[in-house]
């Protein structure tokens, strides 16, 4: 199933060749989660914000969240400051 997957900052260093404005429609497992989606990318293990259709989804439910055809999962490095 196709979903589209959005990142920001050096992020979409992880998305597909020829993705552009860090936005990426991607072909994923039917069942999979936005850690598997994660995982099928090759983000590194950190923090992250996980949007999905602009709902965030919690840390402890990311490996239980079944993504659907057409999503719309962001995936946004943890904000940082002092």
């Amino acid at each position: 199933m196709r979903i589209t997957v959005r990142t920001a900052g050096l992020l979409g260093e992880h998305l597909p060749q020829g993705s552009q404005k860090n936005r990426a429609e991607i072909e994923v497992a039917e069942g999979a989660s936005p850690l598997d989606v994660m995982a099928q990318l090759g983000f590194p293990e950190g923090a992250y914000l996980v949007s999905l259709n602009g709902t965030a989804v919690p840390t402890a439910q990311r490996a239980a969240t079944v993504l659907q055809e057409g999503d719309d999962l962001a995936l946004m490095p943890a904000l940082k400051g002092g």
